[in-house]
C-alpha cells in the first residue's frame, strides 16, 4: 500500500465545505485501491506548527508523496502591522520542512494560496486581518520554494478568479465553499497523476 500525506491548515482539514470534508477528503475518494490517504489539517497552522508535529503526523507514515498547503496564516496580520509569520521566516521555515523531508524520500507537492475576499477578511475576527497583497506575497514565496527545490507546485490563484473568485467561492472571505473545495481537489489531482 502506497502513502499519500495532506498536511496543512484549516483548509486543509476542509473547513467550510458541508457535502464532502474537504478537497483532501474529495481526492483521497479518487485515489486508485493502492494508495491510501492521511489527512493532517489543523485548523490555524502556519509553517512552524507544522514543523511541529511533521514527525509524527506526516513523516511517521513514510509517505510517498508529502502534500504541503501552508501559509495563508503565516500572512495573516494583526491591527497593529504585525504579520503572524514575516516572509522572511516563513522561508525559512520551508527551507526547515525541505531538510527534514529529505531524509524522508518522499516526493513533494506545495499547493498555492487561495485568494481572500477582503471585504470579509478586513478584518475577519477582533484584530486579524487577511490581505490579497500578503497572499499573494507569500503564494510567490511557495512557488520560488517549490522550484528550488524540485517539487510540484499547484497554483490556485488564477483558477479561483477564473471560477468566481473569493467572493464566490469563499464562505467567509477566506475558507472554500465547497465548490471551492472541488476546485482545489481537481488542481491537486491533476498534479498527483504525475507522480503517481
Amino acid at each position: 500500500m502506497k502513502t499519500i500525506v495532506f498536511i496543512g491548515d484549516s483548509i486543509t482539514e476542509g473547513a467550510a465545505d458541508h457535502e464532502s470534508g474537504g478537497w483532501t477528503r474529495r481526492l483521497a475518494a479518487t485515489l486508485p485501491d493502492d494508495w491510501e490517504a492521511v489527512h493532517a489539517g489543523v485548523g490555524g497552522d502556519t509553517i512552524y506548527l507544522i514543523l511541529e508535529r511533521l514527525e509524527q503526523d506526516a513523516l511517521i507514515y513514510k509517505p510517498d508523496i508529502l502534500v504541503l498547503a501552508v501559509g495563508i496564516n503565516d500572512s495573516r496580520r494583526y491591527t497593529a502591522g504585525r504579520y503572524e509569520v514575516t516572509l522572511e521566516d516563513f522561508e525559512h521555515g520551508l527551507a526547515e520542512f525541505a531538510r527534514r523531508v529529505a531524509e524522508s524520500g518522499a516526493r513533494v507537492i506545495v499547493v498555492g494560496l487561495t485568494p481572500v475576499d477582503e471585504p470579509r477578511t478586513l478584518p475577519i475576527a477582533e484584530d486579524l486581518h487577511y490581505t490579497q497583497i500578503a497572499a499573494r506575497d507569500y503564494d510567490a514565496a511557495l512557488q520560488r520554494f517549490a522550484e528550488q527545490h524540485g517539487y510540484g507546485y499547484v497554483p490556485l490563484m488564477a483558477a479561483f478568479e477564473l471560477a468566481g473568485g473569493a467572493a464566490q467561492l469563499t464562505s467567509d472571505g477566506l475558507h472554500p465553499t465547497p465548490a471551492g473545495h472541488a476546485l482545489i481537489a481537481e488542481a491537486v489531482g491533476a498534479a498527483l497523476q504525475a507522480l503517481m
